[in-house]
Formats: structure tokens, C-alpha cells, sequence
């Protein structure tokens, strides 16, 4: 090939690239991600999946950014997904409420100089994490510290009851307590919930409405970014590939998962990452 071609083909292929990463840069789409512990758990200890290894947050921290993603707290998120400018935003959230996120998680957003948000279950204060007793829930003094350190404080509930074996009123008295408790610990807005096990329905927003929030989120892509009280979030687990972390980012994997073979696939390699740590 002449080399003046062979320049024009490679400025091409150049042009069409930038031009491609422009693009997808300004597709975006927004991006709710939703993760519990910040520490290196062994699978075989983290059978449920809740922690993920602090290398591994950066690491995808990184990714987000060569996507071309903007970093925001849930609140912001609800905010631009009331004004409908949601696209090409990220929020990093956390439920629970676990005494890494002041330890582990904070250093993590100082360094790379970003926010995220906390979802805590206000009526388990210092107390034994249920699904990992060998650590526990940050207690009102470490609430009030993350808060200091610029983490959004949001509720995941008073009790981590699923608000849809409530009725209206019970659903809205547990919101609401969960709401008052925390504004009461750091003295400032709570105005997003995480709904326990990602459960809600028609009943369940209007209590969270009710109970003063301005926005709730699920969990494992269900909901919609058309009403800030019923937005997705993509479930982040314990040695999350990035393949895996692509598909979320563009809703695909919760739905590869409804095929059998997917799941199947999926099985043996949380099974081999287990016997290997």
C-alpha cells in the first residue's frame, strides 16, 4: 500500500475512533451502582457476595472514568434525573450502613477526589452485621464522621424490613423514623432511601413520598429512570469481572442472567473463585 494511503487510512481510522469515543461518551447512559462492604473478603467467607475488594473499587473507579462518566452523590442523581440530565452520571452507593465505609471506603474517595453515599440502617447502629457478624454497623458517632468526610448519608430503613409486607402507614412509619433518626444524628437533609432487598410497589412509593423523600432506588436493575422514587441501581458483587461490569453499565446483565446457560456460566465461576480466593 502507498504510504500516503496508508497515512490516510490510519488518519482515518483515527478520526472514526475519536469519533466513536465522542459518541459514547455523549450516550452515557446514568448509572446507579450498589455495593455494601469495602474490604478483601475471601468468597468462600462472602457467599452472598457484599464486599468488594478495595483494588477492585479502584479499579473500577478508573473504568468509569475512561467511559467518560461524572461522579455524583444519589441526591445530585435524583436532582438531574428530575431535569431530565442524567446521562453520562455515575453515583457510587453503599447500603447498610458497614463500619469499613468510614475505615476502607473514605480514603478510597479522597484519593480519587469523589463522592458517594451511604444508605444506613438507622435502627442498627453498632450493631453485628447480620450477614457477616465478624464486623458490624457504623454507630452514630462513625454516622456523623462519614457525613463530616462528604459522604451523603441516605436510609435504607429503620429496620431492613421489606416495606412491601407493610401496610401504607407501616411502610411510611418505618421511612419516616429511619429519616428523622438520621437528620437527627448528623444534623442535616436525609432525602433518599434504599429500599431493603430492592422490594417496593405502588403502596411503598407513596409511603416514601409520604415520609418526605425526594428519591428511593432498587437493586438489580429494576425500576426506572422515569420516577426519582423507583430508580435502578446494578448490583455490584464480590469479584464483579469486567465484562460483567460493562453489561451492567448498559442494563444487559440481569437479563443475559434469565438464560440458563448465563446463569450456569456464572455458577461455575463463582465456584472456581471461591476454591481459588
Amino acid at each position: 500500500m502507498d504510504s500516503s494511503v496508508s497515512r490516510l487510512v490510519s488518519i482515518l481510522g483515527l478520526f472514526f475512533y475519536a469519533y466513536y469515543e465522542i459518541m459514547i461518551a455523549s450516550e452515557l447512559p446514568p448509572f446507579a451502582l450498589a455495593y455494601h462492604g469495602v474490604a478483601d473478603v475471601p468468597l468462600r467467607r462472602d457467599p452472598v457476595g457484599l464486599f468488594v475488594r478495595p483494588r477492585d473499587l479502584r479499579r473500577q473507579i478508573d473504568r468509569l472514568r475512561s467511559w467518560g462518566y461524572r461522579f455524583v452523590r444519589f441526591g445530585e442523581l435524583v436532582e438531574l434525573v428530575v431535569r431530565d440530565q442524567a446521562g453520562g452520571a455515575v453515583s457510587l452507593t453503599f447500603d447498610d450502613g458497614l463500619v469499613d465505609n468510614l475505615e476502607e471506603l473514605v480514603p478510597i474517595l479522597a484519593a480519587e477526589e469523589i463522592s458517594a453515599t451511604v444508605f444506613v440502617v438507622a435502627g442498627w447502629l453498632g450493631k453485628p452485621y447480620p450477614w457477616a457478624p465478624w464486623t458490624r454497623i457504623l454507630n452514630a458517632s462513625e454516622v456523623r464522621a462519614l457525613h463530616d468526610e462528604g459522604v451523603e448519608i441516605g436510609s435504607h430503613t429503620l429496620h431492613h424490613v421489606d416495606l412491601t409486607t407493610l401496610s401504607h402507614e407501616g411502610a411510611r412509619e418505618e421511612l419516616e423514623a429511619s429519616r428523622l433518626r438520621l437528620e437527627e444524628l448528623i444534623a442535616a437533609t436525609v432525602g433518599s432511601v434504599a429500599y431493603p432487598f430492592g422490594a417496593v410497589n405502588d403502596d411503598t412509593i407513596d409511603a416514601c413520598r409520604d415520609a418526605g423523600f425526594a428519591g428511593g432506588c432498587r437493586t438489580s436493575g429494576n425500576g426506572g429512570w422515569d420516577d426519582p422514587l423507583n430508580l435502578p441501581r446494578q448490583d455490584m458483587d464480590n469479584r464483579c469481572s469486567m465484562l460483567g461490569f460493562r453489561l451492567k453499565r448498559d442494563d444487559r446483565y440481569e437479563r443475559l442472567m434469565r438464560l440458563a446457560p448465563a446463569r450456569a456460566t456464572r455458577r461455575l465461576s463463582r465456584r472456581i473463585r471461591a476454591v481459588t480466593g
